[in-house]
């Protein structure tokens, strides 16, 4: 994976997505410390967080291997540590220099008052898709902004280039807080039917690179694990970066035969006339009732979800898919 050439990409977001273990961490560190760039090195957790802070779970642990280089976390906060070059002072591990990088927690970022990342320049958000088994964070994207504003602060305005940040995962779901957010998830479903490797959008500000055909990806089929799981959707996300999601009931379809039967977060559900089919889209129509969050989750929750599981219900995309079944 060329690091180089990805951070050189016009846009100050990127998000890069490919197969389990293709060395997507590895070849972002081994790309900062090689060329001097001041990082910070975020995961969602603050678990997380500390567990990469254990000499025994350093994500430089391949790259000392590999290079000789070692490097190690002394602790700043309760919340996070500071990455060092260090030498050996009679058997024992000292940090020598100034910082590398910061280590951070998406979830715990808005407790670091008044600190100063000025000397930050990229921030790499590691596993910035949770897994299925993961439990969500409030306001996910929200809080990846918020921690976007405190590191990036007011360095545009003086004339300076924004904080780059590279956000990092394996294909578990399309449908994920950020995308959704954003309102890329359809894009990005888009580039897996057409097998698009880059999408950029200047305007914006964003790049999404799906790293397909991974020669190391290739060589693992072969291993353990995957000839066990072969054929399954674990499989499918790790070793030929296809997400984790169920594709069907996405259609455009014409309303002239649909009654509209409520809205909710601007999606509108519809009712066929002659038929218990329904249709979830974001046409919203002028004679559907307006439910808040909880009615709609006490009142029509279940029955969308019953809906959803014999297939009576069809949705104009995946985000209006995800947003109405998440609510």
């Amino acid at each position: 994976m060329n690091i180089g050439y990805i951070l050189r990409l016009p846009a100050p977001f990127i998000f890069c997505v490919g197969g389990r273990g293709t060395g997507k961490t590895y070849g972002a560190l081994k790309y900062v410390l090689e060329n001097g760039v001041n990082f910070g090195y975020m995961r969602r957790t603050q678990s997380q967080a500390d567990l990469i802070n254990k000499p025994e779970f350093s994500p430089f642990k391949a790259i000392t291997r590999d290079t000789g280089r070692e490097i190690m976390s002394v602790p700043i906060t309760k919340y996070n540590a500071a990455f060092y070059d260090c030498e050996r002072d009679g058997g024992r591990l000292a940090p020598i220099g100034a910082p590398l990088g910061y280590t951070l927690a998406l979830s715990t970022i808005s407790n670091l008052r008044g600190f100063d990342m000025s000397d930050v320049t990229l921030l790499i958000y590691d596993e910035f898709i949770p897994e299925k088994h993961e439990r969500p964070l409030k306001n996910e994207a929200s809080a990846l902004f918020n921690a976007y504003e405190t590191i990036n602060r007011n360095r545009e305005l003086s004339g300076n280039k924004p904080l780059k940040v590279l956000c990092l995962a394996n294909a578990n779901n399309i449908a994920n807080p950020i995308f959704d957010e954003l309102g890329i998830i359809n894009k990005v479903y888009n580039m897996t039917q057409k097998g698009q490797v880059i999408s950029i959008n200047e305007a914006r500000g964003y790049a999404v690179i799906m790293l397909s055909e991974s020669p190391i990806s290739e060589r693992k089929r072969d291993t353990a694990l995957y000839r066990l799981t072969s054929g399954t959707e674990f499989s499918a996300m790790a070793i030929d970066n296809n997400y984790n999601v169920d594709y069907t009931n996405h259609s455009a379809i014409n309303l002239i035969e649909y009654s509209p039967i409520f809205t909710v977060n601007d999606i509108t559900v519809y009712r066929h006339k002659s038929a218990s089919k329904l249709y979830a889209t974001n046409h919203i129509s002028g004679g559907a009732i307006i439910l808040t969050d909880r009615i709609y989750k006490k009142r029509y929750r279940n029955y969308i979800l019953d809906c959803d599981a014999n297939g009576t219900i069809e949705y104009e995309n995946l985000a209006v898919k995800t947003r109405l079944l998440e609510i």
